[in-house]
C-alpha cells in the first residue's frame, strides 16, 4: 500500500481529519508556512529561489510554483523586488488605521501626511509611488463632486508601501479649477498632505462623509497591491467639503482581513478617557 499524507484541519479547538492525501505542492506549502510561523522566515525576508526550492524538496518547478501560489493566496507571501524579483514574506496580523487622524484639529504639526504619521507610529519605513492625471470622472465621482459628467477632474493617486510591502492605494479626485488654484495639479507628492494645502489656500474642510464597504481586487488592483485577483479589499470612500463646496472624493483601497479601521468621535476629553481605559490593548 502506498504511503499517504493526512491533512489536519483545526476547527474551534478540535482536530478534524481529512482523508484526502496532500498533494506535493501542498506539503511544500505546509512546510514553508510552518517556517514562516516559527520565525525561520521573518516579514520582509525573501524566500529561496525556485531552483533552490526545487533542489531542497526534490520537486519540479510546476510543483514549487503551486506551493508558492498557495502561500500567496493565503496571504503569507507576495511577489516583489529586493535586489531581485522573488517571493517575499508578508507581515502578519492586522494594522489599526485611525480613520479620523487626517481630520483632527490637534494633529501633530510635523508637516507629514497622515500615511507617514501612521508608518512612524508603527516604526515602519513608508514609501510612496505617486501619479497625477486628468480624466473624465465616473458618474459616481461626478455626482459626489457636484460637477458635470462631461467635466474633467484632477486625479492624485498614491500607492503606499510599508517596509517596501504594498499596503494601500489612495486615489483623490478634485475639480480642475480647485486643483489649479490650490496647486494640486502639480506632478509630485505634497509632503504635508493635501488637506493642509487646501486649508492654507483658504479652503479648510469642515465636513466629511465616510462610506466603508468590502470588495474584491480586479487585475490592475491585484497587480499594484501584489495580491491574487479576487482578494478581499476594504474600500473607504470619503467625500469632503468646506462650508461652500465639495472639495474632493478620496478612495482608499486596503487589504481585506489585514486592517482595522477606527474612528475617534466626540469631545477629546471623552476620547482620551476611552484611550486610557483601553490601556494595554494592542492597537498596532
Amino acid at each position: 500500500m502506498s504511503r499517504g499524507w493526512v491533512m489536519l484541519v483545526m476547527t474551534k479547538g478540535r482536530e478534524r481529519t481529512r482523508s484526502r492525501p496532500l498533494h506535493a505542492y501542498e506539503r511544500i506549502a505546509q512546510d514553508l508556512e510552518a517556517e514562516i510561523e516559527n520565525g525561520t522566515w521573518s516579514p520582509g525576508d525573501m524566500l529561496p529561489t525556485l531552483p533552490e526550492l526545487e533542489q531542497r524538496f526534490g520537486a519540479s518547478r510546476i510543483t514549487v510554483r503551486g506551493a508558492l501560489e498557495q502561500l500567496t493566496q493565503r496571504g503569507f507571501v507576495y511577489t516583489g523586488y529586493k535586489g531581485r524579483r522573488g517571493t517575499i514574506v508578508r507581515r502578519r496580523g492586522r494594522t489599526t488605521i485611525l480613520a479620523t487622524l487626517p481630520l483632527r484639529p490637534d494633529r501633530n504639526p510635523c508637516g507629514h501626511d497622515a500615511f507617514t504619521e501612521v508608518a512612524d507610529s508603527l516604526h515602519l519605513q513608508p514609501t510612496k509611488k505617486f501619479e497625477l492625471r486628468r480624466e473624465a470622472p465616473s458618474a459616481d465621482v461626478s455626482s459626489r463632486l457636484g460637477i458635470s459628467p462631461d467635466s474633467l477632474v484632477v486625479v492624485r493617486e498614491t500607492r503606499q508601501m510599508l517596509d517596501d510591502e504594498p499596503w494601500s492605494i489612495e486615489t483623490s479626485y478634485y475639480p480642475v479649477e480647485l486643483a489649479k488654484e490650490v496647486g494640486l495639479d502639480t506632478p509630485h507628492d505634497i509632503p504635508e498632505g493635501t488637506i493642509r494645502a487646501l486649508a492654507a489656500a483658504g479652503h479648510p474642510e469642515i465636513s466629511w462623509v465616510d462610506e466603508v464597504a468590502d470588495g474584491t481586487a480586479d487585475a490592475d488592483e491585484a497587480h499594484r497591491l501584489s495580491i491574487p485577483v479576487g482578494s478581499s479589499l476594504l474600500i473607504q470612500t470619503r467625500t469632503a467639503s468646506t462650508a461652500q463646496r465639495v472639495t474632493r472624493v478620496t478612495r482608499y483601497l486596503r487589504l481585506g482581513q489585514r486592517n482595522v479601521l477606527m474612528w475617534e468621535i466626540g469631545d477629546e476629553s471623552g476620547v482620551e478617557m476611552i484611550r486610557r481605559t483601553r490601556t494595554g490593548v494592542n492597537r498596532s
